[in-house]
């Protein structure tokens, strides 16, 4: 008997030795039962709740592949917490014909009561779950009001335990580049233009890395040093949730309503005063209201051919849409020059225009033609149609046919035996020719004007609706398109998988153009 194991432990009490333990009774369960040691499955410091555990997607994968009869775990918990997941998983296995045995908890789906035990079972570990959620979430709420630190610590600050919880202290030489944020800010200067300020003057990030426009500028959370109220001494907490996506069992950030936001006056903690505060908060709400028109006005994001193929030669950034009409290395637009100084920009129309010409140019050579005729000639024939059930509704037809008739030499006639011996008859018939038909198939061997249709499809390539399936056949035709700046031109340099090894193209850069800041 094949037997398999599945040990779990979460990252909150829980420590790696729990795996340990768990394996320890299954093995000791295996030893009573005189069963073989069993195959392990694991995951190690990841929540029940969540269903895409490595270990978890591969023990599924191999109760698919029937790579084993009997699942053993320490407690059902450990499988999932989630109820419905929980459920769908033993209702799986069970079609399966493997059976589930918790060592701990007693469940064993050869039971007759097992759908009762294990829905109640997993009722309680998603309850528990729910419960813990609840009281750490009051015990931070706490934590929060007395002025403790509930998670997170902004730049600018320290956090040290004073025995109760983590109080935050400013970090002075943080404090001094925060103010030198706010500062930039009110007199103008754009959240990018900043970041390529602190990137020039080498100042590492929260992070430690490179600043980024986006660690500086709001988001629509208010994620972002411009937009967080610790700097004017008022630390919100609440403000977002975190909700499990049913789906996929990861977490998504949600915003709370404002009646449920915590505000606690944390005079301690100034760094900015409330002048300069209110003066970079009504240029970012100013800010705010002309992007929404603009996005109001502009309808969805646009999509483009080349968009995420294009790379910067220089820092391996991605070249995106700067404006409407050009392409430029988003890394120096974003980081500044310190960080990539390829300030080059080109239209989009050169780049689909010349671009586009040297992948149709090798498209239509004869060498891409046959391997288009080769895959057209592969996929006809992997379309043949399977003779199996052809043959199965035949010997169906044939038994039915051969019952009728032995219920006639029997004697057993009724007033139905003749039209259903005819529906018999016509039945075999019937699958005779599908029969004869999937067997005599052949795929066609010489495809009517297929060069013409090819040549249609490589020239109209621009033109195409499907953009996103375009950009994919793209992608794996060129792999990433490298954009060297090589004094007044930009040199593409992209290494084909379906077209020639290594193509090199020179494209005019548009000069003459500020990167595009959007007045950010």
């Amino acid at each position: 008997m094949k037997i398999a194991a599945y040990c779990r432990f979460s990252s909150d009490r829980q420590q790696e030795t729990s795996i340990r333990d768990q394996l320890r009774n299954i093995e000791n369960y295996c030893q009573r039962q005189g069963w073989s040691a069993p195959v392990l499955y694991q995951d190690q410091a990841i929540s029940g709740s969540r269903n895409d555990r490595p270990g978890y997607r591969d023990l599924l994968h191999a109760a698919e592949l029937k790579a084993f009869e009997v699942l053993l775990v320490d407690d059902l918990s450990r499988l999932s917490r989630d109820h419905i997941e929980s459920a769908q998983t033993i209702r799986m296995l069970k079609y399966a014909g493997i059976r589930v045995i918790g060592v701990s908890d007693g469940t064993d789906t050869a039971r007759d009561s097992y759908k009762l035990e294990t829905g109640l079972r997993g009722l309680m570990s998603e309850f528990y779950l729910d419960d813990l959620a609840k009281k750490t979430h009051r015990g931070l709420m706490g934590q929060a009001l007395d002025g403790y630190s509930a998670g997170g610590l902004p730049y600018g600050y320290d956090s040290h335990h004073d025995g109760k919880g983590y109080r935050r202290s400013i970090n002075l030489e943080e404090a001094e580049w925060v103010r030198f944020i706010f500062q930039r800010y009110a007199s103008g200067r754009s959240a990018r233009q900043i970041a390529a300020e602190l990137n020039e003057l080498a100042v590492p990030s929260p992070r430690g890395g490179t600043w980024a426009h986006s660690a500086i500028y709001p988001d629509a959370k208010g994620v972002g040093i411009l937009g967080n109220q610790i700097y004017n001494g008022k630390h919100v907490w609440n403000k977002t949730a975190w909700v499990k996506d049913p789906h996929t069992g990861r977490r998504r950030r949600t915003m709370r309503p404002k009646s449920e936001w915590v505000t606690v006056d944390a005079p301690d903690l100034v760094i900015i005063d409330n002048d300069l505060w209110r003066a970079c908060q009504l240029r970012y709400q100013e800010i705010r209201r002309k992007t929404a028109k603009t996005h109001a006005s502009g309808g969805g994001k646009p999509k483009y051919l080349f968009s995420g193929l294009l790379k910067c030669g220089v820092c391996g950034g991605s070249y995106v849409m700067l404006g409407k009409n050009h392409y430029g290395c988003g890394t120096h637009r974003n980081r500044g020059n310190t960080v990539c100084n390829n300030a080059k920009m080109i239209k989009k129309t050169t780049v689909e225009q010349v671009l586009l010409a040297e992948i149709k140019e090798s498209l239509l050579s004869e060498e891409c033609y046959k391997l288009y005729v080769q895959e057209v000639s592969e996929m006809l024939q992997s379309e043949r149609p399977d003779p199996k059930e052809a043959r199965k509704r035949l010997q169906a037809a044939q038994k039915n046919l051969d019952n009728i008739m032995a219920a006639i030499k029997a004697g057993i006639v009724t007033s139905s035996t003749k039209t259903a011996l005819l529906e018999a008859e016509n039945k075999m018939e019937d699958a005779k020719r599908e029969l004869e038909a999937v067997s005599s198939y052949e795929p066609a061997r010489i495809l009517p004007r297929a060069k013409e249709i090819y040549r249609d499809m490589v020239l109209r390539l621009e033109a195409i609706e499907a953009v996103d399936e375009a950009r994919e056949i793209l992608r794996s035709l060129l792999g990433e398109i490298q954009l060297v700046p090589e004094q007044e031109a930009l040199t593409a340099v992209f290494n084909g998988h379906g077209l020639s090894e290594s193509m090199r193209t020179a494209l005019v850069a548009g000069t003459g153009f500020e990167p595009v800041t959007f007045g950010l």
